[in-house]
């Protein structure tokens, strides 16, 4: 995990991270979130986005990336919360109905459910070797 703080002037406050790929890393990395909000005074959000955090971070951490880091982004804007989790895969991420009894397969339609507003953006990312790799933004915002 690596910590690159930021600030953009049109958010109130900006937190920049990079998460080992393991699954090991979501339960440090909800715990690092909550306490972000705290120090925000963004607890108002903890609940919903905490659980859409987790969903973006654990489907990103399952696609390799040349450093082995999934890089988020957290904004806390006026009025509204906005994270975004970086992925090395060009596939649109969707929504799709799962077996009950199936373990996993639901994380993006808690987000569709939680969020006010979701969606991706692909972009492209430098491979550090001169050339450029696919990818996608995924984010989620909530309002207040």
């Amino acid at each position: 995990m690596t910590e690159a703080p930021t600030r953009n002037n049109d958010a109130a406050e900006v937190k920049q991270w990079g998460w080992t790929q393991t699954s090991a890393v979501v339960p440090l990395a909800r715990k690092v979130f909550r306490k972000w909000l705290t120090k925000v005074n963004a607890n108002s959000y903890e609940e919903d986005a905490t659980l859409c955090f987790s969903e973006l971070l654990s489907n990103a951490i399952r696609i390799p990336s040349p450093d082995g880091l999934t890089n988020t982004t957290w904004m806390l804007y006026p009025g509204r919360l906005r994270v975004e989790v970086r992925d090395y895969s060009p596939e649109a991420p969707y929504v799709c109905s799962s077996d009950p009894e199936s373990e996993s397969g639901r994380g993006l339609i808690l987000v569709h459910l939680l969020a006010d507003k979701w969606g991706y953006d692909h972009t492209t990312f430098l491979d550090g070797k001169g050339g450029y790799l696919p990818g996608k933004v995924v984010w989620f915002e909530l309002h207040r």
